[in-house]
């Protein structure tokens, strides 16, 4: 195992400049290899990569491309966090295991795709999103996904900081919105929200100053506490 490193990752953009070509020996992406990186805006990925560590391209604020090979089996915590303009993703088949708020902060991501041969997650009807098949639960979305209507939950911060997005529609195969799903979409306006939700979680809307007042109301009417938020 090959395990690329802060400092390793480091002299590669100094050789590299804003593009880097990681060497195809390297097994594993380490935790905040190239976390900070302002200058790097792609990177590719060789197919000897297996795992994506913890931050590995956090902070990379002018990212915009990376391709991940059909080899990487898991995307740990936070791999992509604040990389703000990260436009698009595809996630292969090989991977298995995503952590959590990997893509949190990419504020300009509109396109996300699953592998049709992914057998953990899937992105069903071309809906720009990322659902875990299993539990039918959006584990990750962005400004112009479409909820499908088989999805059950939305999970922890699915939406989280998607500030492009102006509405939502929650179909009503939807029985749980988890905590902070939302939380900081600051253009969200409107949300038609069925009542087949039963649980809504802490925080979910909290940081959605423009939410109109129809929303509000209906929120509150299915048990939603702003002013806990």
């Amino acid at each position: 195992m090959t395990i690329l490193d802060e400092k390793t990752a480091k002299e590669l953009l100094n050789n590299g400049g804003s593009h880097v070509v990681i060497p195809d020996f390297v097994t594993e992406i380490g935790e905040n290899a190239f976390e900070d990186c302002e200058e790097l805006t792609s990177v590719v990925i060789p197919n000897s990569v297996r795992k994506i560590g913890k931050g590995a391209f956090r902070w990379c604020d002018h990212m915009i491309s990376v391709i991940i090979p059909n080899s990487v089996e898991k995307i740990e915590y936070g791999a992509f966090i604040n990389c703000a303009q990260l436009k698009s993703v595809i996630i292969p088949a090989s991977v298995t295991e995503i952590g959590e708020n990997v893509f949190h902060c990419c504020f300009e991501l509109t396109s996300i795709t699953v592998d049709k041969n992914n057998p953990r997650y899937d992105s069903r009807g071309d809906c720009n999103a990322i659902i875990e098949t299993a539990t039918n639960t959006l584990i990750k979305g962005c400004s112009s996904t479409i909820i499908p209507d088989t999805v059950t939950t939305i999970g922890d911060s699915a939406f989280n900081s998607c500030n492009e997005m102006t509405s939502v529609v929650i179909p009503n195969s939807v029985t749980k919105i988890e905590d902070y799903a939302f939380f900081c979409c600051q253009d969200l306006i409107s949300i038609t929200i069925p009542d087949s939700v039963t649980q809504i979680g802490k925080a979910v809307f909290c940081g959605c100053p423009k939410i109109s007042e129809e929303s509000k109301k209906r929120l509150k009417e299915l048990g939603y506490d702003f002013d806990g938020d």
